[in-house]
Order: structure tokens, then sequence, then C-alpha cells
């Protein structure tokens, strides 16, 4: 269920992906309506549509320039198995699809000591199981103590937007048995995965809450409210009393096809999902200008890499054109000094050592001397006995 760290950070597209979204309601008046088994998959499609339009209409809908009175700050809480190293990515990939929020997470800690831990791994499976009957355990005063500290750094008018998966939803459920009334109503919770289902009553009146659940995420059978919901497809507007205008369950055909891969927070299928909530916040809480001056930082770090791309390429170039010159032109040196040392010069050396001799010879024959010298009878003797 932890599994979230073992997901590479791939952004998933939205091409081909089908989304249903469902809001569980008590009295809903599609209650009493039955499809027959024959029309069963024709149903859920239209039930999927629907439900679709209404929550992306909702997100793209969202009205701009709240920021400009409303602070707000992003927290999260991760689930089991997760160790500090392992909530620098989750951390990262959220700020970037929050436009550039930084987001302050409450860790969730685990018993596992490696990859390899399972005796740790079922420590932490065995904590959640404690929890999940309503134990509060540190996890649970931490995470109270983390969003009461965010509740005050925003003030009166600002808003939290909590981001739960796994086991941290079911830590951020206890926790709000611990929060004021007053308090909740300035938190946003949106759930992925989660091992308890976050509702949005009296008793906890967030200002908004979500579920997303993939339908083939294993915690699914342990949130009876959640299975209910997929189960039932009602599609009501009213969350258990209070008015919302958004699905309060939203269930996600799975991308990866594998339940652990699709639980992941990171993996494709809730990445998806992250992304819409995303761009629901930079439209909602962040100013057109300060979107605009974003969009134009990016642009010009593509550019300025761009740039340097292109000067890399053509000083890259430069260089091995600058060098091929040379090898060329000191080619041509030496095939031009070969030539001349074989066409001028060896025949110079020969004409110049022909003339000595001539000058020598001539000069011996003015002064009279023998071309051979004469040896006396004694060296002649001597030399012949050597030999």
């Amino acid at each position: 269920p932890g599994g979230g760290r073992h997901c590479r950070p791939t952004m998933a597209d939205q091409k081909g992906l089908v989304t249903t979204a469902y809001a569980s309601a008590p009295h809903h008046r599609y209650q009493k309506k039955r499809c027959r088994p024959q029309r069963a998959a024709a149903c859920t499609v239209s039930r999927m549509m629907l439900s679709t339009a209404m929550l992306l209409g909702h997100i793209q809908n969202a009205p701009l320039g709240v920021s400009a009175i409303m602070k707000t700050q992003l927290t999260w809480v991760n689930g089991i198995g997760h160790n500090l190293e392992h909530m620098n990515l989750p951390t990262s990939v959220i700020s970037k699809l929050f436009g550039g929020a930084e987001p302050e997470f409450c860790h969730n800690p685990t018993a596992m000591t490696s990859e390899s831990d399972y005796v740790g791994y079922l420590g932490d499976l065995t904590q959640a199981g404690t929890q999940k009957l309503g134990r509060i355990t540190a996890e649970v005063d931490a995470l109270v103590g983390h969003l009461k500290a965010a509740l005050s750094r925003v003030g009166e008018k600002g808003r939290i937007i909590h981001i739960a998966h796994s086991q941290g939803a079911l830590i951020t459920s206890l926790a709000a048995r611990r929060l004021e009334r007053s308090e909740l109503r300035r938190i946003e919770v949106i759930a992925f995965g989660g091992a308890a289902a976050l509702r949005r009553c009296v008793e906890t009146p967030f200002a908004r809450c979500v579920n997303y659940y993939s339908v083939n995420d294993p915690l699914l059978a342990l949130v009876p409210s959640a299975e209910k919901a997929l189960r039932s497809g009602f599609l009501g507007v009213c969350s258990r009393g209070l008015p919302s205008d958004e699905p309060e369950f939203v269930f996600l055909t799975p991308r990866g096809g594998d339940p652990l891969l699709d639980h992941g927070l990171m993996g494709p299928t809730y990445l998806q999902a992250l992304e819409w909530e995303g761009r629901r916040f930079q439209r909602l809480y962040q100013p057109i200008s300060h979107r605009a001056a974003r969009t134009m930082s990016v642009y010009l770090v593509f550019a300025l890499q761009g740039l340097l791309a292109s000067l890399k390429v053509l000083l890259r170039n430069t260089i091995i054109a600058f060098i091929l010159f040379v090898q060329d032109v000191n080619a041509h040196v030496y095939a031009a000094t070969v030539d001349i040392v074989k066409t001028v010069l060896r025949p110079l050396i020969l004409l110049i050592k022909i003339l000595h001799d001539v000058l020598t010879e001539s000069i011996r024959i003015m002064k009279g001397k023998e071309k051979f010298e004469q040896i006396s009878t004694s060296d002649a003797t001597a030399l012949s006995s050597s030999l």
C-alpha cells in the first residue's frame, strides 16, 4: 500500500484516460432505479462520462485571482514504507504540478530499515491496523501539530490544501477529530488511495473533500464507504448534509495495470489526478500575474537552454572546422616541402658535391701533388705481415 517510492515519476498523459467519478449520497434520486443486467455496462459508461464532466468542469471553471485575498499553504502526508529520503521526489513533483508552490510534508515514519525489511513492513501494517481501529498514535499528534502550525501561518482568511496518500489519509481522518470545526473549514483535503475515506460532513466540515481511488486499488476493500460508492454509482452533489458542487469520490481507470503500481502516489494513475488538482490550485489560488511570470520564466529557461545548445553546436562545429583546416594546411605544407626537397634541394646538394670534387682535383693538379701517396718499403712489409 505504501509502494509509491518504487514507481518512476513519469508524467501520465491524458490520451486514452478513462475516469469515473461518483459521490455517495444516502438518498439519491437514482437509488431506486436499477439497470437491467444486459444494460449494466451502458449504465456504468454513462455514469462515468457524466461524473467526469462534473469533476473536470468544476476544475476548469474555478474562479481566478482568489490568492489576492487568500493565503494558502500546501501540505502532504505519506503512506507506509517511506523514510525521509523517499519524501523528496513527491515533494518536488507536487511543487512542480502546483505552479511552484512549496509544499510542507508531515513525515509518517516507517519501521523499515531497508527496502527488503519485511519485518519493518509488517510493523507498519500493524500500526495502520491499530489506527484503523481508532487508536491515536504519535503520527496523528504530529499531523495535528503540523496542520495547526500551517493554519496559524496562513491566518484566519487563509486556506490549507492538504494531500494525503494511503495511510496518510487514515492519519488525516484521525487528526480531524482533534481539530476544531473552525479550523477544518479552512482545510481542503485531497486523498489518494486512502486507507480511510475523508468525508465532508457536520462533524468534519472541510472546505473541500475529494477521495481519489483507482478501481484496482487494494485498499478499496478496507474502505466500505468508497466500495459502496463504486458499486452504487450515486452522483449526488450533497456531501452528507453539506452542499457540494463536485463528487466526493472519484474512481480512476488504472493506467499501470498493477494494483501496487496504481496505488502509488507517483504511479501513472494518481499522478494524472494530481496534475488535475495542480491545475485547479493554480487557477483558483494563484493570480494571473504569478502564472504568467512562471510561464515566462519557464519559456526563458527553455530559450536559454536552446541558445546554449546552439552555441555549443556552433562552437563544436567551428573548432572541428578549424582543426580540419589546420590539418589540411599541414598536409599541404608537408607535401610541398617533400616536393621541394626531392626536386630542388637534392639535385642542388648533388651539384655542390660535384663542384667540390672538381675544385679539389683542380687545386691538387695545380699544386702538382700526386693523387696517391707513396709508402715506404718498411711500411709495405708491415702492412703485408699484418694481413
